[in-house]
C-alpha cells in the first residue's frame, strides 16, 4: 500500500512538471512571436541609418557568439558534413533575409508580417510538386485563401501592387523552399541542428560583410553615425530574435509538440500588425485588415493539417527538424 501511494505520488509530480515545463515552453514560443512580430518596425527603424547588408552582417556578428556559446558542447564535434549542409543552408538563408530586409523598407511593416507567412502554406506546394507529396484537401485549398489574402493586402492602396509586397513575398518563395529541401534531405538525418544553424549564421554574415564591402560604400561612415538606439534594436534582433529563439525553438522541439508551437507561432503576423499600428502609427485598410485574417487562418491550417500525425508519420524523424528549421527564420530570425 504504502509503495502504491509513493508511486501514485510520484506520477503526479512528473506530470506536474511535464506540464509546467509545456505551459514555460508555450510562454517561450509566445515570447517569440512577440520579438519576430515587431522585428518588422525594428528593421525599418534600423533601415533609415544602415543599409542592408551592413545591418545583416551587424545582426549576425552579434549572434553567433551566442549561440557559440549556449552550444559549445556540440560545436566541438562539428563534422564536415555539418559545415556543407549549413554553408548551403545558410545561403539559401541569406537570400531570404536579403529579400525581407529589403522589401520591408518598401511596404508596411503590417504588409510584411502577414506576408512572409505565406511561406507555410507553399511549402505543401513545393512537396507536392518536387517530392509527389500529397496532403489533405484542405491544405490546398488554405494555399488558395492566402494567395486571395496576398492580393488584398497587396492591393489595398491601389490596383499597383507595392514594390516592396513583391519583394516579401519573393523571400516567402524563397523560404518555403528551403524549409522543404531541409524537411527533406536524408543528409540531415544524424547531424547536429545547433551546429547546422552556427554554420549558417557565419554564412549570413560572412555574405552579408562582403557584400556590404563591394558594393555599399556608405557603410563604414553610416555605421560611425548610428547612435546608441539603432546598436540596442540591431543587438534586441540578433540576440533576442536570432539566437535566444532559435535555442527556444530547439528546447521546446523535445517536450512539445511541433503542430502546438506552430499555433502559437502563428501569431506572429498578428503581432507584427499591432506593432506597426501602435509604434509605426500605421493605418490598416478594410482591405489589409480582411488579408490579413486570410493569410492568418490560412497559416495556421496549414501548419496544423501538415503537422498532423499522419503528415508526420510520413516525414518519419525529420518532422521536428523540420520544424525547428521552419520555425527558425519566421520573422526577423
Amino acid at each position: 500500500m504504502e509503495l502504491r501511494s509513493k508511486y501514485a505520488f510520484g506520477s503526479r509530480a512528473a506530470r506536474q512538471n511535464d506540464n509546467r515545463g509545456v505551459i514555460f515552453s508555450d510562454i517561450s514560443i509566445l515570447m517569440v512571436a512577440v520579438i519576430w512580430g515587431s522585428s518588422y518596425v525594428v528593421m525599418q527603424i534600423v533601415g533609415e541609418a544602415l543599409p542592408v547588408m551592413a545591418f545583416l552582417a551587424l545582426r549576425f556578428l552579434m549572434s553567433i557568439p551566442v549561440i557559440a556559446v549556449l552550444g559549445w558542447r556540440s560545436l566541438r564535434s562539428l563534422s564536415g558534413q555539418e559545415i556543407g549542409t549549413g554553408a548551403w543552408f545558410g545561403f539559401l538563408l541569406f537570400l531570404v533575409l536579403v529579400c525581407e530586409t529589403t522589401g520591408v523598407r518598401f511596404t508596411s511593416a503590417a504588409n510584411a508580417g502577414f506576408l512572409i507567412t505565406v511561406s507555410v502554406v507553399l511549402i505543401p506546394l513545393f512537396e507536392l510538386v518536387l517530392f509527389s507529396r500529397r496532403y489533405p484537401a484542405l491544405v490546398y485549398v488554405a494555399t488558395v485563401a492566402a494567395i486571395v489574402g496576398c492580393g488584398l493586402l497587396s492591393l489595398a492602396h491601389g490596383f499597383r501592387p507595392q514594390l516592396g509586397d513583391l519583394i516579401i513575398l519573393a523571400a516567402a518563395l524563397v523560404r518555403g523552399f528551403q524549409i522543404t529541401l531541409f524537411g527533406n534531405s536524408s543528409r540531415v538525418v544524424g547531424q547536429s541542428l545547433t551546429n547546422i544553424t552556427f554554420v549558417e549564421f557565419v554564412v549570413v554574415f560572412t555574405l552579408a560583410g562582403a557584400a556590404s564591402f563591394v558594393f555599399e560604400h556608405n557603410a563604414w561612415s553610416s555605421m560611425q553615425g548610428i547612435g546608441i538606439e539603432e546598436w540596442i534594436l540591431i543587438a534586441y534582433l540578433g540576440v533576442l530574435g536570432t539566437s535566444f529563439a532559435f535555442f527556444v525553438q530547439l528546447r521546446s522541439a523535445r517536450i512539445t509538440s511541433s503542430t502546438r508551437v506552430g499555433i502559437i507561432l502563428s501569431t506572429e503576423p498578428i503581432f507584427a500588425a499591432m506593432f506597426a499600428i501602435v509604434v509605426a502609427n500605421e493605418q490598416l485598410t478594410v482591405l489589409q485588415y480582411i488579408g490579413g485574417a486570410l493569410v492568418v487562418i490560412a497559416a495556421f491550417v496549414g501548419r496544423i493539417m501538415t503537422n498532423s500525425p499522419k503528415a508526420s508519420s510520413n516525414e518519419g524523424s525529420q518532422s521536428s527538424s523540420r520544424f525547428v528549421q521552419e520555425s527558425k527564420v519566421n520573422g526577423g530570425g
